[in-house]
């Protein structure tokens, strides 16, 4: 600030004389005040301490210095000396008042007001609003633009001389000329570092594949902040098409709560972002409050002034950057210029981003399509093909969730096949299925067209699953040869995971043909291994068939030799008992002989049965339950000697079967003392029955606790002279099977989880099923 000694100056000030000792002392000053602008740094420390400055270099109560908005034709309050009850830099003025600093610009010469308030040149509204009676305003032109006005003011009505207005208006240039020196040494200073910040960010783009568009956008929104002066929060919001919203991708300026506040997302169409995307032009909004398309939220709005610029690629809308500020009429036309100019940087930025990652989605989808093609030319592990291709897609797309169905022949229903991670396998284990049309993926399955959508809630027939609750889209495609659909490749991804392009249908699509090609060369291997299978069991069979044919003559032979001196020795046990000689201990002996006599008898006629020619018109109805219980009876004494317990499990009301009763009791008899034979001194024998009433059948279940069946033999375990004990002739389970199949049922060996050997034969009920 410049210091004056103003006694004698004031006192000829006041009589109207200037002498030229004076004159030249005020010219003296006024060079010092235009040096001291013209070596300033800060434009408004510059201004502050020119207030000042000024009121004492023409000895007034008062100074104002305000601005000019050429766009608006406005004045711009800037700083004064006087001591006001409000913040003189952010008053307005109405467009409809009547200003001081409007006028002086119009007419271009210093006006003189001896009486503020019956001046043409400003509305009484305004004097009243500041302490000033009178006073002398000077434009400030310099080579043509204008910058503003400074008005001095007095506190008292006077008279203002000539020599007044002549040295007013000589400061009045001669200051204009210096501010318009200074303001443009700082618009060059700008200009130098918008280029800088412009040829960083140029740079930056180069490096788009290195550094990513992330801290591409993150740079620009930043030098927004650090260009524009007035700007306290820069943002950049890019089009969300799918849900058709504005999301912010990089920020400058906000806190995490006001980040958290705003959600930092905005519904396309609506305000002044609304309004930029669709008509493609930058919109500077000088005040919040007074503009129709500013949508006001629930919390009030942190800032009084925005300029928003659309983000365009192409001509196409793609997004905004915009920055705010606290400060009314913030933002110019060059800020606005400026403004467009990141805007196209962004846009280059995202486009650059955009080609790189369709170029490596691209190398992606040929290279998992390559490695799938290689494997199946390798392997016809179909499984296995399935389990790489799942794994392939996790790994290099980053999907949520993987897995493929496949179409049961029988139910038609859809069953998980192969699914990735925990949810997979839980999935797979629990044999999950999907009724065709239920669904997403049972609709793919119906329609055998492909599905996409990243909002599944507003799918109707969607169905949520508790494993996969948290999924928000879905894309199925049909797995097809020809005209008919094997399978769904299913693919899910939650809130947090990229939505679905179209550049994931084509991928999916093509990984999907490449499936059915799996699936179909390993059905027909699949076919052709049963049969080559079904030709080697046909001659196994010819051949087991051929020695069982012999057994049974054997059989037949033995037991037809054995059957004669039987019925002698029966003939002879029966004339015996008749004899009236007898004391009563040898007639409860010869009782004892001819019962076991009776029961070799039975033995062997149950051997020349057991080959003899099965009918179903013999068939009878047969109670397992019951027959559990003879035999356990017949047993007995047997399980007593090897210390053997029996734990009988029978199903209540348990229907009838149609069998031979000795064929059926037969097998049991060799079920159980085979379990016995195996089994140590204090082994278990457990036996169950139950009812299945949707197969129609009855379930038989022969458990032990042994050590189980040698997993060597167990593929061949009902196989003619396979024996797993040194005692056995090999012949009791495939004698055991082949009652079994003669009766409509089945029979499995399975080694038990926690210890044994299992054996469950499946039996019609009377009546349910017919050979």
């Amino acid at each position: 600030m410049v210091v004056y000694e103003t006694n004698e100056m004031n006192h000829n000030k006041q009589i109207g004389k200037t002498s030229p000792s004076e004159r030249e002392r005020f010219l003296e000053l006024l060079n010092s005040l235009t040096r001291t602008i013209l070596l300033s740094k800060e434009w408004k420390a510059t201004l502050q301490a020119l207030v000042y400055d000024i009121r004492e270099l023409i000895g007034a109560d008062d100074c104002y210095i305000l601005g000019w908005d050429e766009e608006r034709q406005w004045p711009i309050p800037i700083t004064t000396t006087a001591k006001l009850g409000f913040s003189f830099s952010e008053s307005t003025f109405g467009r409809d008042e009547l200003d001081i600093t409007s006028s002086v610009l119009r007419e271009g010469r210093v006006l003189a007001t001896e009486d503020a308030r019956n001046s043409p040149y400003i509305d009484v509204k305004i004097v009243d609003q500041f302490p000033s009676r009178s006073g002398i305003a000077v434009p400030l032109i310099a080579g043509g633009h204008k910058l503003g006005a400074v008005i001095v003011g007095y506190h008292t009505l006077r008279q203002f001389t000539p020599e007044e207005i002549e040295r007013a208006e000589l400061a009045g240039n001669q200051i204009a000329l210096a501010l318009w020196t200074f303001q443009q040494g700082l618009e060059i200073q700008q200009r130098l570092k918008e280029s800088n910040a412009l040829a960083r960010i140029e740079r930056a783009l180069g490096e788009t594949e290195r550094i990513g568009s992330g801290q591409i956008l993150q740079l620009i929104v930043d030098s927004a902040r650090e260009l524009m002066p007035h700007a306290q929060k820069s943002v950049i919001h890019l089009l969300e098409r799918e849900e058709q919203i504005l999301v912010a991708r990089a920020v400058s300026g906000f806190n995490e709560l006001e980040k958290e506040l705003n959600g930092m997302r905005m519904r396309l169409g609506e305000g002044i972002a609304g309004q930029v995307m669709r008509d493609g032009i930058t919109v500077n909004v000088k005040d919040i409050e007074v503009n129709p398309h500013f949508l006001l939220s629930e919390s009030p709005p942190t800032f009084q002034s925005l300029i928003v610029a659309p983000v365009q690629s192409g001509g196409r809308p793609i997004g905004t950057i915009s920055v705010q500020s606290t400060v009314k009429n913030a933002f110019s036309s060059r800020d606005a210029d400026l403004l467009n100019a990141l805007a196209a940087q962004s846009a280059i930025a995202i486009e650059n981003t955009r080609l790189f990652e369709t170029t490596q989605q691209r190398l992606k989808e040929v290279n998992i399509l390559y490695q799938i093609s290689r494997s199946l030319a390798a392997s016809l592990d179909a499984d296995q093909l399935i389990r790489d291709m799942i794994v392939l897609l996790q790994q290099s797309f980053d999907y949520y969730h993987v897995q493929i169905y496949l179409v049961d022949p029988e139910t038609r229903n859809l069953v998980v096949r192969h699914g990735s991670g925990y949810t997979g396998n839980e999935f797979v284990e629990n044999g999950h299925q999907v009724p065709a049309g239920e669904g997403i993926v049972g609709h793919v399955a119906q329609t055998g067209e492909s599905f996409m959508t990243n909002n599944v809630d507003e799918v109707l027939f969607y169905k949520r699953y508790p494993l996969l609750s948290r999924i928000k889209s879905e894309l199925a495609v049909p797995i097809r040869v020809d005209e008919q659909v094997l399978g769904v490749l299913d693919i899910e991804q939650t809130g947090d995971h990229s939505p679905f392009s179209s550049n994931d249908l084509h991928l999916v699509t093509a990984i999907a043909e490449h499936l059915a090609v799996v699936l179909q060369k390993a059905s027909l291997y699949s076919t052709l291994q049963a049969s080559l299978q079904e030709e080697k069991n046909v001659r196994s069979q010819l051949l087991q068939s051929e020695r069982l044919a012999l057994v049974g003559r054997l059989l037949a032979s033995v037991s037809h030799e054995l059957n004669n001196p039987l019925q002698t020795i029966q003939y002879g046990l029966f004339v015996l008992r008749d004899e009236a000689s007898l004391s009563r201990q040898a007639k409860q002996d010869l009782e004892i002989m001819i019962a076991e006599a009776e029961r070799m008898a039975a033995l062997i006629e149950r051997l020349r049965s057991t080959y003899r020619p099965v009918h179903p018109k013999d068939f009878q109805s047969i109670s397992l339950n019951d027959l559990i219980e003879d035999v356990h009876t017949l047993i007995s004494t047997h399980l007593r000697h090897n210390e053997i317990a029996f734990e009988s499990i029978p199903e209540p009301d348990l229907p009838s079967v149609s069998g031979l009763p000795d064929q059926i009791r037969q097998v049991m008899l060799n079920l159980f003392l085979n379990a016995i034979e195996i089994m140590q001194p204090g082994g278990c024998l457990i036996v169950e029955t139950r009812f299945l009433p949707q197969q129609k059948e009855v379930m038989l279940i022969v458990k032990d606790t042994g050590p189980g069946i040698d997993p060597e033999i167990m593929p061949r375990i009902f196989d003619a002279f396979i024996t797993g004990t040194e005692t056995g002739t090999g012949l009791g389970l495939t004698i055991t099977r082949d009652i079994i199949q003669q009766h409509n049922g089945r029979i499995v060996a399975e080694n038990d989880s926690q210890g044994g050997a299992v054996f469950k034969i499946w039996l019609p009920i009377e009546g349910g099923r017919q050979s």
